[in-house]
């Protein structure tokens, strides 16, 4: 598997994580609130979701091929910092963020990755969803206009990394006005690609067990270096 995959996925996992938090949110405001405002929302709230799942369509757009799409369907599960990823089509894929290691398994060769690096990474990207961090130490929050970006019934917010080194220049995020539920997190990186995440059928707080977010592979499954 390539460097680029692998930022790929990281990109991914960051994009709907931060999706996650703002989905928990249930709060409607009585003035039109700014991106401070947004923000503030997502942190007051997203720590009473103790789990997550939902149905996903992602859509990669890569800058080099201007009009091709490419799409896969699955279900994505959080608990408590952890996640699982579970892709049906085109090709079954399993992707799996224990707390420390990053396992990516791909039962049609079948293989497995482990990267513990990019684990690592992802947690410290994104440790505000666990308690140990701020959404506005981590990121430039932009309220950007909805109608410009075709989201006219909702909010679309913008977030800048400040870390230099991260692996994603922005993230998009559209918000359902009345619930502030996230309907679609786009991810930019830094050569252009977008990664569209849209989802469906999201619940929370249905008692998601841990196993889920375990990883252990089979026997005679050849496991490689995902670094």
């Amino acid at each position: 598997m390539t460097q680029n995959k692998h930022t790929t996925l990281f990109v991914i996992a960051a994009s709907a994580w931060l999706a996650w938090s703002v989905t928990a949110v249930a709060n409607t405001p009585t003035a039109e609130p700014n991106a401070d405002a947004i923000v503030d929302n997502i942190q007051k709230y997203y720590q009473d979701t103790a789990d997550y799942r939902a149905d996903f369509v992602q859509t990669t757009a890569h800058k080099m091929f201007a009009g091709q799409y490419q799409r896969a369907y699955g279900r994505v599960m959080f608990k408590n910092g952890l996640m699982r990823w579970e892709y049906d089509r085109p090709e079954k894929k399993l992707f799996v963020y224990d707390g420390a290691t990053l396992w990516i398994y791909e039962p049609q060769v079948p293989q497995v990755f482990k990267g513990v690096a990019d684990a690592e990474r992802l947690k410290k990207a994104l440790a505000f969803l666990t308690g140990q961090g701020k959404i506005k130490d981590a990121y430039r929050a932009k309220k950007a206009s909805a109608t410009a970006y075709g989201f006219s019934a909702g909010y679309v917010l913008l977030l800048t990394p400040k870390e230099k080194n991260s692996p994603f220049k922005q993230v998009e995020l559209y918000v359902d006005k009345g619930s502030f539920a996230v309907v679609r997190s786009v991810v930019i990186d830094h050569e252009g690609n977008r990664n569209r995440l849209d989802f469906s059928n999201s619940q929370i707080n249905t008692s998601l067990k841990d196993s889920l977010f375990q990883f252990k592979p089979a026997a005679g499954v050849p496991v490689l270096s995902a670094e």
